[in-house]
Parts: structure tokens; C-alpha cells; sequence
């Protein structure tokens, strides 16, 4: 049985309908296109290419989410290496709510497995303001097969999961929603460099602008550790890095359950 909880659109795994495109004044728009013909010529690398380059030492990847500058939840990415394979387990908790009130909840269980850069298998599991969601991929022979809530098919490689640690996710076109499993078509243009809060101050980071099934801002340093992500959906959703200290401990997550 699916336990109820609310939410917010979750900017990791959203679905695209979710996810409006920014209204940007026109020079604007005319700037953004400059820098989407610019790279990959200037941005062949203002970021890593090392797909594991983000990984920090301690093997975790933590992050407040706030809506119009106040908390409302946190993800939580934990890395674990056998051989040549990586193990990403992610977990995203979001509550929006009046005084006592509950207004939206979303909880995602996430668990991928990667190697060399590619996703080798993907299984999610969502609660998405009491509307279940998933996914069960598995890569063979170029292409992931299996199951999810929105899978149709389609998924050849080249193609990345909608987890973000990897730096190489803004040279993508075609995406994976580790929601649901379907297909995510992106724009990708090229901001520029900003200086945006970290862990201990600030820090100069990249700006990208994803438009199309995706609509997010996103932000990497030259080193591609990924440090920052906006959307807008009735106010301003953003991700921060904090120590992993900050997330509450794991013994009191929420867990999804889902009847198939």
C-alpha cells in the first residue's frame, strides 16, 4: 500500500509537464542563444569531463531544497565502489506546508548502478504526492529495458539519468526520468560563470540552462561537482550543497511502498 504524502515537483526526477520553461526578457533569450552557438566550442570545457570528478571523498552528495528561500527537504546522494562499478543511492524527501497543515509531499528511493561513465541499471521507486511512481531499467545491448510507470521504450544510449552527479550531464540531449523511466528530449545553453553559495562561502561555478522535457538552471564547477539547481513552479525551487550533517538521519526517512 502506497502511503500517502504530498509534494512539490522534484527538479531530480520531474516530470516535464511539471516544469515550465523560464520567462526570460527577449534580449535575454537573444543572449542565451549566443552561448548555446558558443558551446561546446568555448564550453568544451568550462566543466570536467571525468565523470566521477563531482564525487567527493567522503562518498556523499548532500543538499537543502528551499522554495522561495525557505527549506522544504533535502536529497541525499551516497556513492559505493566494487570493481569497476559505482553504486549511487539517492533519496529525496519534500514536505510544502500551511502552519500544520500538509500541502505537498514527495518521496524518492533511487538506486543506480554505473560504469565507466554509463548507467548499467536504474531502479526508483516514487511517492509523488500520493501518486506512485517507478522505474526498473537495466542496459543490454545498448538499449535499457524493463519496466516503469511512464516507459515506453526508446532508451538507446547515448543517454544519462536525471541524477546529476556527473558533470557530463550538461553535453546531453536525451535524458532518462529516474521518476518514471520515459524518454526526456533537452535544449542545453551555456549561462556563463557565477558566483554562487557553497558548503563554506562562495564559489565560481557554471551556469547551464536545460529547456525542452526538462526546464532547470544548473550549476558545476570547473571541477564538476555539482552546486546548485533552479526551477521556478509558483515561487523559486532551489538545491544547496550542506555538510551531509544536515539531513536528518537516515533512521527517520520516509520509505515508499508500492503495490504493482
Amino acid at each position: 500500500m502506497m502511503a500517502h504524502c504530498v509534494s512539490p515537483i522534484v527538479l531530480a526526477v520531474l516530470p516535464a509537464t511539471f516544469l515550465p520553461k523560464f520567462l526570460l526578457p527577449k534580449s535575454f533569450g537573444v543572449l542565451l542563444v549566443l552561448f548555446a552557438a558558443l558551446y561546446p566550442a568555448y564550453g568544451a570545457d568550462p566543466v570536467s569531463r571525468d565523470w566521477q570528478r563531482g564525487i567527493p571523498a567522503n562518498n556523499v552528495l548532500a543538499y537543502e531544497v528551499f522554495r522561495n528561500d525557505k527549506r522544504i527537504g533535502f536529497h541525499h546522494m551516497h556513492f559505493t565502489r566494487t570493481g569497476d562499478d559505482l553504486r549511487v543511492d539517492i533519496h529525496i524527501e519534500l514536505d510544502v506546508r500551511l502552519g500544520f497543515i500538509p500541502l505537498f509531499g514527495y518521496t524518492h528511493e533511487n538506486t543506480e548502478i554505473w560504469r565507466d561513465g554509463v548507467l548499467q541499471s536504474l531502479v526508483s521507486k516514487t511517492d509523488n504526492n500520493g501518486k506512485p511512481a517507478f522505474a526498473d531499467l537495466v542496459l543490454e545491448e545498448g538499449s535499457y529495458l524493463g519496466r516503469g510507470s511512464r516507459y515506453e521504450g526508446n532508451l538507446v544510449l547515448p543517454i544519462m539519468s536525471t541524477s546529476y552527479f556527473d558533470p557530463n550531464f550538461v553535453r546531453q540531449q536525451r535524458l532518462i526520468s529516474s521518476q518514471d523511466g520515459r524518454l526526456l528530449e533537452v535544449s542545453v545553453a551555456y549561462v556563463g560563470p557565477e558566483q554562487v553559495p557553497g558548503m563554506t562561502g562562495s564559489v565560481e561555478a557554471h551556469r547551464f540552462r536545460l529547456t525542452g522535457d526538462l526546464a532547470i538552471d544548473i550549476w558545476y564547477t570547473q571541477e564538476g561537482r555539482w552546486v546548485r539547481t533552479e526551477f521556478s513552479r509558483g515561487g523559486v525551487l532551489s538545491y544547496r550543497p550542506v555538510a551531509p550533517s544536515k539531513i536528518p538521519p537516515k533512521s527517520t526517512w520516509r520509505t515508499v511502498e508500492i503495490d504493482e
